[in-house]
């Protein structure tokens, strides 16, 4: 497990995260397709159900987070919060491209759907802005554990590029939900329905592809120790920010009545 409580991150509003997306946008993956085409059917046969299913996931329009993030901006005043979702969806996108790229080279059939991802859209969609953020935020830190482990799973050194793209790009993104976490209100209701959701989403993706995980030494108890540490990090997080905005709010506030 990395540590996600770097300050180059915990310090950026929406107009940092805007310009951070931008910058990062600048630097994309190039993948050698001539060096593809050289798993052994055992290794394809091993990643393939996982990576499928990871590599749908990552394929979105956004079409429902950018309906909900139109309300969001109106509702906290955050203008700017539309374009930088534009921005998210387009680095996952990418994220989604990779995959594709990868498993075409190496003839790994695509899935358009699975229970999984499925699954995740419905609740997501569920209940508005605050189930989209949460639900998106758990997916991240399952897709974190599982692309060190899928970096590790093969000789492949484009596959071992891939992952370490996605672990660059998707360590951040657990600090830019977290702080729009930060704006919904803090209570003991939240932290138990991203905890609960955590847990059987763990308990979801590693007997999903219960294979892939044995055959390459990650247990149980190792997977769920490490998604856990993770949401510790971003409920770690979520307070450092909310604390800051209310030092802030409390700072203006004292400024209007001293005038």
């Amino acid at each position: 497990m990395q540590n996600i409580n770097r300050p180059e991150w915990t310090k950026l509003n929406y107009i940092g995260w805007l310009a951070f997306f931008k910058n990062n946008g600048k630097y994309r993956l190039t993948i050698d397709e001539l060096s593809l085409g050289t798993l052994s059917e055992y290794d394809k046969k091993l990643i393939a159900p996982s990576i499928a299913a990871f590599q749908c996931g990552e394929h979105s329009e956004g079409i429902s987070l950018k309906k909900y993030a139109e309300k969001f901006s109106k509702l906290y005043d955050e203008n700017i919060y539309n374009e930088v979702i534009d921005w998210f969806i387009k680095e996952e996108n990418f994220h989604s491209h990779y995959l594709y790229v990868f498993m075409k080279g190496e003839n790994i059939p695509f899935c358009k759907k699975n229970r999984l991802d499925k699954l995740f859209r419905k609740i997501r969609q569920c209940s508005g802005i605050e189930s989209e953020i949460i639900t998106l935020v758990t997916a991240e830190i399952i897709a974190l554990t599982y692309y060190s482990v899928l970096g590790d799973a093969t000789d492949s050194k484009e596959l071992k590029k891939i992952c370490h793209q996605m672990l660059h790009d998707e360590l951040p993104h657990i600090v830019f939900q977290s702080y729009t976490i930060s704006h919904f209100k803090q209570n003991i209701s939240l932290r138990m329905k991203r905890r609960i959701l955590m847990e059987i989403t763990t308990i979801a993706v590693y007997f999903a592809f219960y294979k892939f995980f044995k055959k390459n030494l990650c247990s149980f108890s190792f997977f769920r120790k490490e998604n856990l540490g993770y949401l510790s990090q971003s409920e770690h997080i979520i307070k450092q920010f909310a604390l800051a905005d209310d030092n802030r709010k409390n700072y203006v506030n004292y400024g209007v009545s001293d005038n």
